[in-house]
């Protein structure tokens, strides 16, 4: 383009200092959208924003207000700033369902909307009948509503596709080649390198942790399964899982980032992943892209992700098919799980580089704007 292509993101916390998918992603892609030659603002809720009014990377980050509740959040910020965006930007690039609501504001305004559908949110185990609708419809307008339309996976573009009865792009999540950190037990002194199984995400209850907990008291195995992440307004099914998980069996790590999780995810015997909604998880393509046999559920998305490289491919809410697997993991042989570990990191490396997701994206926007 001969002009400097303006890009405003909005639809997530914050893309440095919040834990989520939407959020990794955004990290991840702006940067490499600047380097590329765009202005790329990222609008966040200043609360989830440690850094504040700044440029970080390249992008500028512009904090806004909102109302912090679980059901209104991202629908009052995503009203807010879709038309104070398209003040000074080209296009607005609205991620998730509930923001994709605002698809028809930037048009209406005379600029372009693109709109990155993550997942099926209005089916996650989290939200109430009221934000169901509100997010199933915030998907349709997105569908209809906005000059493109971007689907992390397959099985999600089909459905937009449908709905909209239009092309949709498809272009997955990235992941970041992993660095290995050597173990420092004065950080996690409750745990053995090599000697326990990981689980990375969010404590919400799609993630199907109640599952997983289960299995391990059924199991008991003797290397303790290792849950990581936080549980921002989903307090209740925390504390459930602190309530019932045999504290012998199952560690609660809390959020962890940076060196922390690039560790955790170096000294692994397997990751654990028992989710029952996701869009394309970008925990398990970073268990991959560390060299990790996998338990994966066996839902759409985790085999987009996996391609059928998971070594166990478990059914959801099933905790004693759970606990065989966690038992299996435990007495594998180790050159077995190498090797499997192996082509999992081949894989991301082929098919989910963010180098590409940038290209295509890049693509897209100047289609768009053409």
């Amino acid at each position: 383009m001969s002009r400097k292509l303006k890009v405003a993101m909005a639809g997530l916390r914050a893309p440095w200092g919040a834990e989520g998918g939407v959020e990794a992603h955004v990290a991840a892609l702006a940067p490499r959208l600047a380097a590329r030659g765009a202005y790329v603002t990222v609008y966040c809720r200043d609360r989830y924003n440690p850094h504040g009014n700044c440029t970080r990377e390249g992008v500028r980050l512009a904090d806004a207000p909102t109302v912090y509740s679980r059901s209104a959040e991202a629908f009052v910020h995503s009203a807010l700033v879709a038309p104070r965006a398209c003040l000074r930007h080209d296009l607005v690039h609205l991620h998730a369902c509930g923001p994709g609501l605002f698809a028809p504001v930037p048009r209406a305004l005379g600029r372009r909307s693109v709109v990155t559908l993550h997942g099926r949110d209005w089916t996650r185990d989290k939200w109430g009948a009221m934000a169901r609708q509100v997010l199933h419809a915030g998907a349709r307008v997105a569908v209809h509503g906005a000059n493109a339309v971007i689907s992390v996976s397959h099985e999600l573009g089909a459905w937009a596709a449908a709905e909209g009865g239009r092309a949709v792009d498809v272009i997955p999540n990235g992941v970041e080649a992993h660095v290995p950190v050597a173990w420092d037990p004065s950080i996690f002194p409750m745990l053995r390198p090599g000697r326990y199984f990981l689980f990375l995400g969010r404590l919400v209850p799609e993630k199907g942790l109640d599952t997983l907990v289960d299995a391990a008291r059924i199991a008991r195995p003797q290397m303790p399964v290792v849950i990581t992440g936080g549980g921002a307004y989903s307090s209740g099914h925390v504390a459930h899982l602190h309530r019932t998980a045999p504290e012998a069996h199952v560690v609660f790590a809390g959020p962890r980032f940076g060196l922390e999780k690039r560790m955790l995810l170096t000294h692994a015997r397997a990751f654990v992943f028992p989710s029952r909604v996701e869009g394309l998880p970008v925990a398990l393509l970073e268990a991959m892209a560390a060299g990790l046999p996998l338990l994966a559920s066996d839902i759409p998305p985790n085999d987009e992700a996996h391609g059928g490289l998971a070594t166990w491919r478990l059914p959801v809410d099933a905790p004693e098919a759970w606990a065989r697997a966690l038992h299996e993991a435990e007495t594998a042989d180790a050159g077995r799980l190498a090797q499997a570990g192996a082509a999992c990191r081949a894989r991301v490396a082929a098919h989910f580089d963010w180098d590409t997701v940038a290209d295509r994206t890049m693509a897209l926007y100047e289609r768009v704007l053409a």
